[in-house]
């Protein structure tokens, strides 16, 4: 049965819109499913109770990750986090599609101290610009630069311990 609430097909376009970006961002800073589970269910029921009128889709697509991002890191502050178990990478690389080399480098981004992972993500996974990023973060530019340089630095690092023949 459809509900016929303005607001809540509004709400429905929005999560089809967006589950993909939400869901995404919590799933790797997280490492855990359930724990990208509840954020995606506290981002969008935010959404829903705050009503707020954008300007644009780029105001509410920043919002949603701005918005995602610190629900997770809440989520990692918990005391509940310190005693849960992570999900296996493998096991969420699949579910985004990835395989083979992608999956191998998915599970290298997840391994990165979050600062990293963030900018990684939001950066190769996400599509934003390192000004976006930077936006959202509440960082200068160049703070964010310098962190997607050191992070791909790492993950140069660690795919290279993992494959003799230099995969990065």
């Amino acid at each position: 049965m459809r509900n016929n609430d303005p607001n809540v097909q509004a709400l429905e376009q929005i999560i089809r819109k967006y589950k993909n970006t939400v869901y995404g961002i919590a799933a790797a800073m997280l490492r855990n499913r359930h724990e990208a589970d509840d954020v995606f269910q506290e981002v969008f029921l935010l959404y829903y109770k705050k009503n707020i009128g954008f300007d644009s889709e780029n105001a509410r697509r920043s919002w949603l990750i701005r918005t995602t991002v610190n629900k997770c890191r809440q989520a990692n502050n918990s005391v509940w986090n310190t005693r849960v178990e992570k999900t296996d990478e493998i096991e969420i690389a699949e579910e985004f599609g990835f395989s083979g080399e992608e999956s191998r480098v998915f599970s290298a981004v997840r391994e990165l101290d979050d600062k990293y992972r963030l900018v990684v993500i939001l950066h190769y996974y996400q599509g934003l610009t390192i000004a976006e990023i930077a936006e959202l973060l509440g960082e200068r530019p160049n703070t964010v630069s310098v962190r997607l340089n050191r992070a791909r630095k790492l993950l140069k690092e660690r795919l290279e311990e993992d494959d003799e023949n230099g995969y990065f």
